[in-house]
Order: C-alpha cells, then structure tokens, then sequence
C-alpha cells in the first residue's frame, strides 16, 4: 500500500510510544508512593488508586498502539485492542472494550467450552466467574490476581442479574459512575503485592 499505509502505521506507533513512556511511566511512580506506603490517609489512596487506573489506561493502550502500527507500517492489519473502555456502561460493556484479545480468548476458550450459555441462566453465570477466576490467576498466582478474577466474574453476574430481574439496564450516567468505581476497587488487588496491603487502600 506504500508510503501513506507507512506512515499512518509510524504515527500509530508514536503515539503508542509517547503514552507508554510519557504518561504511563510517569504515573507509575505516583502510584508506587501509595501502593507501598506503610501509612496512608484517604486522599493519598485515592490518588495512587487514580493514578494506576491511568497508568494501566495508556500503558496497555500504548503498547497495543505500538504493535497496530508496526503491523500496518509491514502491511498486516492487526484489530483494535482497546475502545474507550473507562466509558463502559457496565462490566460487559468494559470487557467489550476493555483487552479485547485477551476478552475473545477468555470467551472462546474458557466461557465458551464450559457450557457458555447453552445450559440456562444459571449455569451460565456459573461459566462466567469461572471463566474470570481463569483470567485473574492467568495474570499471574498471587492472591490478588484471583480476587481481581472473581470481582469481575461476580460483578458481571450482578449486573446480568439486575438486567434479568428489571428487564432494563441502568441509565447511562449511574451505568458508568457505577462501572468505573467497581473496575477502580478491583484494580487495587491487581496492583498490590500483598492482600494486607489492598485491605488498606480498601479501608
């Protein structure tokens, strides 16, 4: 495709660039400070906690930039990885945006073998913490990794739940003021090292 498929693939992977080191690498330590702090009050937690939500935000994003434009400046078209996911308006909707790679492998390969949701409602949502349990510990065996796995695999439930019983979602608004502050509180078991340590940021 020459020279513009180049350099629309250069641009991708500078902006991917400049948001990992620029803006991700700079937060990290901003939420270090409260992620390893021995001590802490509530404004300082909610501030490591924001800065890791925005770390993780263009750190994951950065790199998948990165690997879309070197693809596109060697002629391959990788898909879209990330979608505005700190808009969802509930869990689903993040995990639609939200690593859309890693959501596709999870449903294809954990959800759907297990049943999916050709056994009824409630074993289907029996898959779904299941198959969320599968993701937290494939990030890796800490504890927090698997608690991270069934917020998710529990709050989707929830949601579903919710849909099933008033037959509507939430409004948009409280669908993401809601979806925003779970996602936050779960990102602080991803981050920590020890569940001690995410206890504290919780209280």
């Amino acid at each position: 495709h020459g020279w513009p498929q180049v350099s629309a693939g250069l641009g991708l992977f500078c902006l991917g660039l400049g948001n990992k080191v620029l803006i991700a690498n700079t937060l990290a330590p901003v939420a270090d400070l409260a992620f390893n702090a021995r001590q802490l009050d509530a404004g300082l937690a909610w501030f490591g906690l924001l800065a890791y939500a925005l770390q993780l935000y263009y750190d994951f994003s950065g790199y998948s930039d990165m690997a879309v434009g070197l693809g596109r400046m060697f002629g391959f078209e990788f898909p879209r990885n990330f979608n505005a996911r700190y808009l969802a308006e509930s869990l689903t909707d993040f995990w639609r945006r939200w690593h859309i790679s890693l959501s596709t492998f999870i449903r294809d390969f954990i959800y759907i073998p297990l049943g999916g949701n050709q056994h009824g409602f409630t074993r289907s949502q029996i898959n779904i913490v299941i198959a969320m349990f599968i993701s937290g510990i494939w990030h890796g065996a800490g504890t927090g990794f698997a608690i991270w796995g069934l917020l998710h695999g529990i709050g989707l439930v929830g949601y579903n739940l919710f849909v099933a019983i008033y037959q509507k979602p939430l409004p948009s608004w409280l669908g993401v003021l809601l979806t925003i502050c779970y996602v936050g509180i779960s990102w602080i078991f991803f981050r920590s090292n020890h569940l001690d340590t995410a206890l504290i940021i919780c209280k």
